[in-house]
């Protein structure tokens, strides 16, 4: 006898949460490992916790090993103190250097991953069938490379991340009063949000709806000023756009750990300066933003065109994010984390992009491991295997210039003139 719809159902939530365990066990133990990104993040929680949100960015930041002042948008701000709350409250005496700190800070990131699974199982159940949409969530949690990032490394990724993909979700239901305030909410956690994000963008402007995009412009507004109030009403406004914005070219290199297209054509020197004149007075910076222009402008115009192609609004989104970190400068190795999301969606409701997403799986996981400073602690007197490893960086560049040749004729060339078609046959019968 066939289940009925109530026990397919109560399976599929019963799969969920086996799914959020199982993610949340694998992630357990790598939160006692020291991390990368964690060692300046417990100097700034320390900080932040000393001189409150409105006083981190015109503070002085110890001059420690791995210590910068801070550089981040002001959302992270907010989660670093109430961290700092915690540890303080359960160490009364720590020294703020701890692995109870290091913990502490990698798990609010491992939480919004966890919590961005659920999102996209919550979007896709109505959608497709029961089974894509857990297959879809577990996928996502046990893409090793996220995991990497977030559990190992302590990046922070997540939380753009999820704002991002909460911002498409909106846009798709047409909710653009929202969409524009979870997207502000991603580019304050982080800059580099910023390209994925303005995929929520063509489809407002395409509904020529004054009203709506004044309530959408005015909430993105009140977003961004209820984040920065804690800066703004500690007098300190004069150090909010040098903090968020003047770090953008700090790291002046061609390629900062991203096996991209830069780190192909300088043939692995990647630490060589941006400002490097290529031709005709043009360097290495402006030409990789031209490039990036170049690449989103069709991606961006024919999402205008076809603004209810939920697959290509997904899909348009991660590629942004991919050609960004694959065409401009400065890039670190872990930028591109953010388009997991939205291209898993896409090819949760368009079987054409899986082999994608599977693709761009493994080589952003060998960018992260090829990138490993205690990788390259290990084999720093082993010679055969430095040059075996600049090989494999060479490699993984060729491999990620390939796929963006690919995504780029699957986005705009091949399906650039109509709706990329539903491929998971089709919009489900139940809810199950």
């Amino acid at each position: 006898m066939a289940a009925q719809p109530d026990e397919r159902r109560a399976g599929t939530r019963r799969g969920l949460v086996v799914v959020l365990l199982l993610a949340m066990l694998v992630r357990l133990p790598l939160l006692l490992t020291p991390g990368f990104d964690v060692v300046a993040y417990k100097i700034w929680a320390r900080v932040v916790y000393a001189v409150g949100i409105g006083g981190a960015y015109g503070a002085d930041y110890p001059p420690e090993p791995g210590s910068a002042p801070y550089h981040y948008g002001p959302v992270y701000l907010h989660i670093l103190r109430a961290t700092g709350l915690l540890y303080a409250a359960l160490r009364p005496a720590g020294d703020w250097h701890d692995q109870l700190l290091a913990a502490l800070l990698k798990l609010s990131p491992v939480v919004a991953e966890l919590a961005l699974g659920l999102l996209i199982w919550a979007f896709l159940r109505a959608r497709v069938t029961g089974s894509v949409a857990l297959t879809a969530a577990a996928a996502y949690l046990f893409t090793p490379g996220l995991i990497w990032n977030t559990a190992y490394w302590g990046g922070i990724d997540a939380f753009q991340a999820f704002f991002t993909t909460a911002g498409l979700l909106a846009t798709v239901g047409g909710a653009t009063a929202l969409a524009w305030p979870l997207a502000t909410l991603a580019v304050c956690s982080k800059l580099t949000a910023l390209p994925g994000a303005l995929a929520t963008v063509p489809g407002a402007l395409r509904a020529r709806s004054p009203r709506g995009l004044v309530v959408a412009t005015l909430g993105a507004i009140a977003t961004a000023t209820l984040v920065v109030a804690p800066i703004l009403l500690s007098g300190q406004a004069n150090t909010l756009g040098g903090g968020i914005f003047g770090h953008l070219d700090i790291y002046a290199e061609t390629s900062f750990n991203t096996h991209n297209l830069w780190w192909l054509l300088t043939w692995g020197q990647g630490t060589r300066p941006d400002t490097t004149i290529v031709a005709l007075g043009i360097d290495y910076r402006i030409l990789g933003r031209a490039l990036f222009i170049v690449a989103a402008a069709p991606a961006l115009f024919l999402l205008w065109r076809f603004p209810a192609d939920a697959p290509r609004l997904f899909a348009t989104s991660a590629y942004l994010t991919f050609t960004f970190c694959m065409l401009t400068t400065g890039v670190h190795e872990n930028w591109a984390y953010t388009l997991f999301a939205p291209l898993l969606l896409a090819a949760a409701l368009d079987r054409r992009y899986r082999p994608l997403y599977a693709a761009l799986a493994v080589t952003f996981l060998l960018n992260l491991f090829l990138e490993d400073p205690p990788l390259h602690r290990f084999v720093a007197d082993w010679m055969a295997v430095r040059y075996a490893i600049r090989a494999a960086r060479l490699l993984n560049a060729v491999a990620q210039c390939a796929l963006l040749g690919w995504w780029i004729w699957l986005l705009c060339i091949r399906h650039g003139q109509g709706p990329l078609r539903a491929a998971t046959g089709g919009r489900r019968r139940d809810r199950a």
